[in-house]
């Protein structure tokens, strides 16, 4: 079942109008945060490798290739993803029966996860209302994303 909703992921690549499914929506976004995750644990012990071969040039260009492979394929996995999973939010909205200003949640949320990085690349910390704001939009993305389908 999983594999088949992946699957359909990818074929409604660019597809905004029908509607997508509770079960199908977090199907998906489980898998890819599955993905992610085991991302993180390659580089995690990548990156402890790393560390205990620090001096053994052989090993360290090994392992730093390693890494930079990892991180191509990382960045060619989310290339992939972002358009389908902006694509599934968009159904899993329309899906809800709610009127279509409630997309605009979606832009929001991206300027306000924007904000907090740009807050924390250019002083090095996060400012409150920053944090609260991508909260509240984050917030209401997931409550949004959990309520039934129009149909049911």
């Amino acid at each position: 079942m999983a594999m088949k909703v992946y699957q359909e992921f990818f074929e409604h690549y660019f597809n905004i109008q029908g509607r997508t499914g509770r079960p199908s929506y977090w199907a998906v976004t489980a898998l890819n945060l599955l993905f992610l995750a085991a991302f993180y644990l390659v580089f995690k012990f990548l990156f402890m490798i790393l560390n205990m071969v620090d001096g053994l040039l052989l090993l360290d260009l090994l392992v730093a290739f390693i890494t930079i492979v990892v991180v191509v394929l990382l960045t060619f996995f989310v290339l992939a993803i972002l358009i389908p999973s902006v694509t599934i939010s968009v159904r899993r909205y329309r899906d809800t029966g709610l009127p279509n200003a409630f997309l605009l949640v979606l832009p929001a949320l991206f300027l306000a996860i924007c904000w907090c990085l740009s807050e924390f690349i250019s002083d090095g910390y996060l400012s409150i209302w920053a944090v609260l704001v991508t909260g509240f939009f984050l917030l209401a993305d997931i409550l949004i994303k959990l309520l039934p389908s129009a149909t049911e």
